[in-house]
Protein backbone atom coordinates (compact mmCIF):
# COMPACT_ATOMS: atom_id res chain seq x y z
CA UNK A 1 0.00 0.00 0.00
CA UNK A 2 1.02 3.60 -0.66
CA UNK A 3 -0.04 6.04 2.05
CA UNK A 4 -1.29 9.54 1.18
CA UNK A 5 -0.15 12.17 3.67
CA UNK A 6 -1.69 15.44 4.85
CA UNK A 7 0.86 17.28 2.71
CA UNK A 8 -0.21 15.62 -0.51
CA UNK A 9 2.82 13.34 -0.49
CA UNK A 10 3.16 9.60 -1.03
CA UNK A 11 4.65 7.46 1.73
CA UNK A 12 5.74 3.84 1.39
CA UNK A 13 6.30 1.86 4.61
CA UNK A 14 7.95 -1.50 5.20
CA UNK A 15 10.91 -1.08 2.85
CA UNK A 16 14.30 -2.52 3.87
CA UNK A 17 16.68 -0.27 5.79
CA UNK A 18 19.03 0.55 4.24
CA UNK A 19 17.09 0.73 1.00
CA UNK A 20 18.45 -1.71 -1.56
CA UNK A 21 19.83 -0.27 -4.83
CA UNK A 22 17.12 -1.95 -6.97
CA UNK A 23 14.37 -0.48 -4.76
CA UNK A 24 15.99 2.95 -4.80
CA UNK A 25 16.46 2.85 -8.57
CA UNK A 26 12.84 1.75 -9.10
CA UNK A 27 11.52 4.65 -7.02
CA UNK A 28 13.69 7.18 -8.85
CA UNK A 29 12.59 5.75 -12.20
CA UNK A 30 9.02 6.88 -11.47
CA UNK A 31 10.11 10.51 -11.80
CA UNK A 32 8.78 11.36 -8.34
CA UNK A 33 12.27 12.16 -7.02
CA UNK A 34 13.67 14.66 -9.52
CA UNK A 35 16.14 16.28 -7.12
CA UNK A 36 18.64 14.29 -5.06
CA UNK A 37 19.78 17.43 -3.22
CA UNK A 38 16.43 19.17 -2.61
CA UNK A 39 13.93 16.32 -2.37
CA UNK A 40 13.26 16.87 1.35
CA UNK A 41 12.41 20.55 0.82
CA UNK A 42 10.14 20.21 -2.24
CA UNK A 43 7.09 20.58 0.01
CA UNK A 44 4.48 22.50 -2.00
CA UNK A 45 0.74 22.24 -1.32
CA UNK A 46 -1.54 23.95 -3.84
CA UNK A 47 -5.25 24.09 -4.60
CA UNK A 48 -5.74 20.69 -6.33
CA UNK A 49 -8.52 21.87 -8.66
CA UNK A 50 -6.71 25.02 -9.74
CA UNK A 51 -7.12 25.51 -13.47
CA UNK A 52 -9.79 22.83 -13.75
CA UNK A 53 -12.83 24.85 -12.70
CA UNK A 54 -13.84 28.49 -12.18
CA UNK A 55 -13.83 28.49 -8.36
CA UNK A 56 -10.41 30.16 -8.06
CA UNK A 57 -9.03 33.48 -9.23
CA UNK A 58 -5.98 32.06 -11.01
CA UNK A 59 -4.56 28.93 -12.58
CA UNK A 60 -1.66 28.13 -10.25
CA UNK A 61 -0.27 25.17 -12.19
CA UNK A 62 2.49 27.25 -13.85
CA UNK A 63 3.29 28.88 -10.50
CA UNK A 64 3.67 25.50 -8.79
CA UNK A 65 6.04 24.27 -11.50
CA UNK A 66 8.05 27.50 -11.41
CA UNK A 67 8.36 27.47 -7.62
CA UNK A 68 9.48 23.84 -7.53
CA UNK A 69 12.09 24.43 -10.24
CA UNK A 70 13.34 27.62 -8.60
CA UNK A 71 13.75 26.02 -5.16
CA UNK A 72 15.64 23.08 -6.65
CA UNK A 73 17.91 25.46 -8.62
CA UNK A 74 19.24 27.24 -5.52
CA UNK A 75 21.84 25.22 -3.56
CA UNK A 76 21.34 27.21 -0.34
CA UNK A 77 17.62 26.38 -0.24
CA UNK A 78 18.54 22.72 0.16
CA UNK A 79 19.22 23.74 3.78
CA UNK A 80 15.52 24.31 4.45
CA UNK A 81 14.14 21.79 6.92
CA UNK A 82 12.16 18.80 5.72
CA UNK A 83 9.07 20.21 7.47
CA UNK A 84 9.28 23.63 5.80
CA UNK A 85 6.09 24.08 3.77
CA UNK A 86 5.03 26.27 0.84
CA UNK A 87 1.28 26.72 0.23
CA UNK A 88 -0.37 28.22 -2.86
CA UNK A 89 -4.14 28.92 -2.78
CA UNK A 90 -5.92 30.04 -5.95
CA UNK A 91 -8.45 32.04 -3.94
CA UNK A 92 -11.02 29.33 -3.26
CA UNK A 93 -9.68 28.99 0.29
CA UNK A 94 -9.10 25.24 0.29
CA UNK A 95 -5.44 25.24 1.38
CA UNK A 96 -4.68 28.70 2.79
CA UNK A 97 -5.70 27.42 6.25
CA UNK A 98 -2.89 24.85 6.17
CA UNK A 99 -0.12 25.88 8.60
CA UNK A 100 2.65 27.01 6.25
CA UNK A 101 5.98 28.77 6.35
CA UNK A 102 5.49 30.74 3.14
CA UNK A 103 2.15 30.98 1.37
CA UNK A 104 0.26 32.80 -1.35
CA UNK A 105 -3.47 33.36 -1.77
CA UNK A 106 -4.96 34.83 -4.93
CA UNK A 107 -7.29 37.75 -4.25
CA UNK A 108 -8.26 38.46 -7.85
CA UNK A 109 -7.22 37.75 -11.45
CA UNK A 110 -3.45 38.07 -11.67
CA UNK A 111 -2.84 39.22 -8.10
CA UNK A 112 -2.76 38.11 -4.48
CA UNK A 113 -0.94 38.21 -1.16
CA UNK A 114 2.23 36.42 -0.05
CA UNK A 115 2.66 35.88 3.69
CA UNK A 116 5.21 34.45 6.07
CA UNK A 117 4.15 32.05 8.81
CA UNK A 118 0.77 32.56 10.42
CA UNK A 119 0.73 36.35 10.17
CA UNK A 120 -2.58 38.03 9.33
CA UNK A 121 -0.74 40.36 6.94
CA UNK A 122 1.47 39.90 3.91
CA UNK A 123 2.71 41.56 0.73
CA UNK A 124 0.48 42.26 -2.28
CA UNK A 125 2.02 40.89 -5.47
CA UNK A 126 1.23 40.20 -9.10
CA UNK A 127 1.08 36.58 -10.15
CA UNK A 128 4.44 36.86 -11.91
CA UNK A 129 5.98 38.15 -8.67
CA UNK A 130 4.87 35.24 -6.49
CA UNK A 131 7.89 32.97 -7.02
CA UNK A 132 10.57 35.70 -6.75
CA UNK A 133 8.93 37.03 -3.58
CA UNK A 134 8.70 33.61 -1.95
CA UNK A 135 12.30 32.80 -2.93
CA UNK A 136 13.54 36.02 -1.37
CA UNK A 137 11.76 35.22 1.89
CA UNK A 138 13.09 31.65 1.84
CA UNK A 139 16.65 32.92 1.37
CA UNK A 140 16.22 35.31 4.29
CA UNK A 141 14.91 32.50 6.47
CA UNK A 142 17.85 30.23 5.62
CA UNK A 143 20.31 33.01 6.42
CA UNK A 144 18.74 33.88 9.75
CA UNK A 145 18.23 30.26 10.83
CA UNK A 146 21.78 29.20 9.95
CA UNK A 147 23.51 27.38 12.78
CA UNK A 148 20.44 27.18 15.04
CA UNK A 149 18.99 23.66 14.93
CA UNK A 150 15.98 24.72 17.03
CA UNK A 151 14.61 26.86 14.17
CA UNK A 152 12.54 24.73 11.79
CA UNK A 153 9.83 27.20 10.75
CA UNK A 154 9.41 30.87 9.97
CA UNK A 155 7.43 31.37 13.18
CA UNK A 156 10.37 30.01 15.21
CA UNK A 157 12.43 33.11 14.40
CA UNK A 158 12.76 35.82 17.03
CA UNK A 159 11.48 38.48 14.60
CA UNK A 160 9.42 38.44 11.38
CA UNK A 161 11.07 38.16 7.98
CA UNK A 162 10.39 40.27 4.92
CA UNK A 163 9.99 43.70 6.46
CA UNK A 164 6.71 45.52 7.00
CA UNK A 165 3.67 43.62 5.74
CA UNK A 166 0.55 45.70 5.14
CA UNK A 167 -1.78 43.62 2.96
CA UNK A 168 -4.36 41.76 5.00
CA UNK A 169 -4.92 38.06 4.35
CA UNK A 170 -8.54 37.67 3.15
CA UNK A 171 -11.01 35.77 5.30
CA UNK A 172 -12.43 33.04 3.11
CA UNK A 173 -15.38 30.71 3.75
CA UNK A 174 -14.73 27.20 5.02
CA UNK A 175 -13.62 25.15 2.03
CA UNK A 176 -15.48 22.22 0.54
CA UNK A 177 -13.68 19.22 -0.90
CA UNK A 178 -15.76 17.90 -3.79
CA UNK A 179 -16.12 14.20 -4.52
CA UNK A 180 -17.30 12.70 -7.78
CA UNK A 181 -17.66 14.70 -10.96
CA UNK A 182 -16.25 18.23 -11.08
CA UNK A 183 -17.31 19.23 -14.55
CA UNK A 184 -15.45 16.84 -16.85
CA UNK A 185 -12.98 15.98 -14.09
CA UNK A 186 -13.10 13.53 -11.19
CA UNK A 187 -12.25 13.65 -7.49
CA UNK A 188 -12.10 10.47 -5.42
CA UNK A 189 -11.21 9.82 -1.79
CA UNK A 190 -8.86 7.02 -0.76
CA UNK A 191 -10.18 5.07 2.27
CA UNK A 192 -7.86 5.69 5.24
CA UNK A 193 -5.44 7.27 2.77
CA UNK A 194 -4.16 3.82 1.76
CA UNK A 195 -3.76 3.43 -1.99
CA UNK A 196 -3.91 -0.25 -2.91
CA UNK A 197 -2.76 -2.02 -6.09
CA UNK A 198 -6.35 -2.44 -7.29
CA UNK A 199 -6.90 1.31 -6.93
CA UNK A 200 -3.75 2.03 -8.96
CA UNK A 201 -4.76 -0.49 -11.64
CA UNK A 202 -8.15 1.20 -12.03
CA UNK A 203 -6.54 4.64 -12.21
CA UNK A 204 -4.13 3.39 -14.86
CA UNK A 205 -7.01 2.33 -17.10
CA UNK A 206 -8.22 5.92 -17.40
CA UNK A 207 -5.51 8.50 -16.67
CA UNK A 208 -1.77 8.94 -16.92
CA UNK A 209 -1.43 11.36 -14.00
CA UNK A 210 -3.24 12.32 -10.81
CA UNK A 211 -3.10 15.17 -8.32
CA UNK A 212 -2.77 14.13 -4.68
CA UNK A 213 -4.66 16.39 -2.27
CA UNK A 214 -3.80 17.24 1.36
CA UNK A 215 -7.09 15.62 2.43
CA UNK A 216 -6.05 12.20 1.08
CA UNK A 217 -7.97 12.22 -2.15
CA UNK A 218 -7.07 12.26 -5.83
CA UNK A 219 -8.05 14.64 -8.63
CA UNK A 220 -7.98 13.41 -12.22
CA UNK A 221 -8.31 15.66 -15.23
CA UNK A 222 -11.01 14.66 -17.74
CA UNK A 223 -11.93 11.46 -15.88
CA UNK A 224 -15.56 12.05 -14.85
CA UNK A 225 -16.74 9.21 -17.08
CA UNK A 226 -14.42 6.80 -15.24
CA UNK A 227 -16.12 7.27 -11.84
CA UNK A 228 -18.13 4.00 -11.90
CA UNK A 229 -15.00 1.96 -12.54
CA UNK A 230 -13.02 3.88 -9.92
CA UNK A 231 -15.79 3.32 -7.37
CA UNK A 232 -15.84 -0.40 -8.17
CA UNK A 233 -12.14 -0.57 -7.28
CA UNK A 234 -12.89 0.74 -3.79
CA UNK A 235 -12.21 4.43 -4.26
CA UNK A 236 -14.80 6.81 -2.80
CA UNK A 237 -16.86 8.91 -5.21
CA UNK A 238 -19.83 9.93 -3.05
CA UNK A 239 -20.00 12.38 -0.16
CA UNK A 240 -22.42 10.15 1.76
CA UNK A 241 -19.90 7.31 2.01
CA UNK A 242 -18.59 6.78 5.57
CA UNK A 243 -15.09 6.68 4.11
CA UNK A 244 -15.49 10.29 3.05
CA UNK A 245 -15.14 11.34 6.70
CA UNK A 246 -13.59 8.40 8.57
CA UNK A 247 -9.90 8.67 9.41
CA UNK A 248 -7.37 6.84 11.58
CA UNK A 249 -3.80 7.16 12.73
CA UNK A 250 -1.26 4.49 11.72
CA UNK A 251 -1.98 2.32 14.78
CA UNK A 252 -0.67 -1.17 15.39
CA UNK A 253 1.43 -2.82 14.08
CA UNK A 254 3.07 0.18 12.43
CA UNK A 255 3.23 2.35 15.55
CA UNK A 256 4.52 0.99 18.85
CA UNK A 257 2.79 3.76 20.82
CA UNK A 258 -0.67 2.70 19.68
CA UNK A 259 -2.99 0.70 21.91
CA UNK A 260 -4.86 -0.90 18.99
CA UNK A 261 -5.05 -1.60 15.28
CA UNK A 262 -6.83 1.66 14.43
CA UNK A 263 -7.41 0.79 10.77
CA UNK A 264 -9.09 -2.48 11.66
CA UNK A 265 -11.28 -0.56 14.11
CA UNK A 266 -12.16 1.98 11.40
CA UNK A 267 -13.18 -0.85 9.06
CA UNK A 268 -15.48 -2.23 11.76
CA UNK A 269 -16.88 1.22 12.40
CA UNK A 270 -17.54 2.20 8.78
CA UNK A 271 -20.76 0.14 8.23
CA UNK A 272 -22.36 1.47 11.43
CA UNK A 273 -20.96 5.02 11.50
CA UNK A 274 -23.67 7.43 12.73
CA UNK A 275 -24.66 10.25 10.41
CA UNK A 276 -22.84 13.53 10.99
CA UNK A 277 -21.24 16.33 9.01
CA UNK A 278 -17.98 16.11 10.98
CA UNK A 279 -14.96 13.91 10.27
CA UNK A 280 -14.36 11.04 12.71
CA UNK A 281 -10.79 10.21 13.70
CA UNK A 282 -9.72 6.99 15.45
CA UNK A 283 -6.55 7.46 17.50
CA UNK A 284 -4.45 4.75 19.11
CA UNK A 285 -2.92 7.04 21.74
CA UNK A 286 -3.11 10.54 23.23
CA UNK A 287 -0.85 11.95 20.50
CA UNK A 288 -3.75 11.78 18.01
CA UNK A 289 -1.48 11.80 14.96
CA UNK A 290 -3.02 12.74 11.61
CA UNK A 291 -6.12 14.46 12.96
CA UNK A 292 -8.06 16.76 10.61
CA UNK A 293 -7.27 20.47 10.80
CA UNK A 294 -10.99 21.29 11.09
CA UNK A 295 -13.37 20.31 13.89
CA UNK A 296 -13.69 16.53 14.20
CA UNK A 297 -15.15 13.80 16.40
CA UNK A 298 -12.48 12.17 18.55
CA UNK A 299 -12.45 8.39 19.06
CA UNK A 300 -9.54 7.73 21.40
CA UNK A 301 -8.17 4.24 22.15
CA UNK A 302 -11.50 2.40 21.87
CA UNK A 303 -11.25 -1.11 23.32
CA UNK A 304 -14.08 -2.44 21.13
CA UNK A 305 -16.59 -1.41 18.49
CA UNK A 306 -19.16 -0.79 21.23
CA UNK A 307 -16.69 1.46 23.05
CA UNK A 308 -16.10 3.44 19.86
CA UNK A 309 -19.84 3.89 19.31
CA UNK A 310 -20.25 4.99 22.92
CA UNK A 311 -17.60 7.67 22.45
CA UNK A 312 -19.35 8.87 19.30
CA UNK A 313 -22.72 8.99 21.07
CA UNK A 314 -21.30 10.86 24.06
CA UNK A 315 -19.67 13.51 21.90
CA UNK A 316 -22.78 13.88 19.78
CA UNK A 317 -24.87 14.47 22.91
CA UNK A 318 -22.45 17.10 24.21
CA UNK A 319 -21.39 18.49 20.83
CA UNK A 320 -17.95 17.51 22.02
CA UNK A 321 -16.02 17.73 18.80
CA UNK A 322 -12.41 18.82 19.00
CA UNK A 323 -10.75 21.52 16.96
CA UNK A 324 -6.99 21.61 16.83
CA UNK A 325 -4.25 23.61 15.17
CA UNK A 326 -2.88 21.59 12.27
CA UNK A 327 0.29 19.73 13.25
CA UNK A 328 3.64 20.53 11.67
CA UNK A 329 4.45 16.84 11.32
Amino acid sequence: MIQLTSRGALQVRGLPDPLTPPARDAIRATGLVPSATHELVRNVVASPLSGLDDAGHADLRPVVDALDAAVCAEPDLGRLGGRFLFVLDDGRGDVIGTPADLSFVATGPGRGVVRAGRSEHGWEVRLDEVVPTILGLAREFVGRAAGDESIWHVDDLDAPIGGRATARIPVLPDPTHPLGAVGAHAAVAVPLGLLRPDHVTALGRHVESVRVTPWRSLVMEGAASALPDLEASGLVTRRDSPWARLHACTGLPGCARSALDTRAMARELAPVLPDSHLPVHVSGCERRCGTPETAYVDVLEPTSLDAALQQLAAQSAKDGSRRVEGPWT
